[in-house]
């Protein structure tokens, strides 16, 4: 304390700048970010619906998404990392072998707190994206998994479901390494349509549809969240590896990552 007073005051008397010990530590850089006007989407919950007492799958809704900003790539290992260092994030079961790769191998909780230590850091208000966010983000790489059917077999529904899945994610991919697909989608963001699903803030939805196909949604199930990726799935919040359990609804996602939103 005392080098830093004497610093100061030969500094203040020599006129000599940046003569001063700083103990301040640098700020988070900037994220690149892309703006998403805003827009109406088709967005079909999901979740556990109902008809008469049986299980259907809930018709697609007009919803208004306002505009925002969302991260260009992924949350990178380095950046994840700094977090780590900061004391406020939980290290990760896994880094990423080269550290601008996209960190896998979180929670929707690591994601949430790495998000409230960026905001802090950078003045500005950071989050996940809610999952119509997302879909509008996602544009051509966003898939929808539900299959609309008359059959009142529960379980035909869910093989075609899976069948629509697989179809959508292609080869499986837990084998692999985690991958961003290279190249970026109609809207700019990098990274979508690899084996890394995303988090999400939306929580698994409940609710009756109506004859006219109107939805009266119940308390949403916010325990399991919705990731996002070549298909959604909705996974138990402090799940990290979801190819190995914790999934609720869908097929499990290879990987776990994230990017935020920036409120304008």
């Amino acid at each position: 304390m005392k080098l830093e007073l004497i610093a100061a005051g030969l500094a203040a008397a020599i006129g000599v700048p940046g003569l001063w010990f700083s103990t301040a530590k640098d700020p988070a850089p900037p994220a690149e970010t892309v703006f998403i006007a805003a827009d109406t989407i088709a967005y079909r919950p999901i979740g556990n619906f109902h008809r008469n007492g049986k299980s259907v799958v809930p018709p697609e809704q007009q919803r208004h998404v306002a505009a925002f900003e969302i991260m260009k790539s992924q949350v990178s290992g380095s950046e994840y990392a700094a977090c780590v260092a900061a004391g406020a994030c939980k290290k990760a079961d896994r880094a990423p072998a080269d550290s601008g790769q996209a960190q896998t191998h979180v929670s929707w909780h690591d994601a949430t707190s790495y998000a409230r230590w960026y905001a802090k850091e950078t003045g500005q208000r950071w989050r996940l994206p809610d999952e119509a966010e997302w879909q509008l983000a996602a544009a051509e790489i966003f898939g929808d998994e539900a299959v609309e059917t008359d059959s009142g077999d529960p379980a035909q529904r869910w093989l075609r479901q899976y069948a629509r899945g697989v179809t959508l994610r292609g080869l499986p991919g837990p084998a692999q390494d985690p991958k961003s697909e290279p190249g970026a989608n109609s809207n700019g963001l990098t990274g979508l349509g690899g084996n890394i699903w995303e988090w999400t803030d939306g929580c698994m939805q409940n609710g009756e549809v109506n004859k006219d196909g109107s939805l009266e949604l119940g308390e949403p199930y916010c325990s399991a969240r919705i990731t996002g990726g070549r298909h959604r799935a909705v996974v138990i919040d402090f799940i990290r590896d979801a190819s190995v359990g914790g999934c609720a609804v869908g097929l499990p996602p290879d990987y776990l990552g994230f990017r935020l939103v920036k409120a304008l």
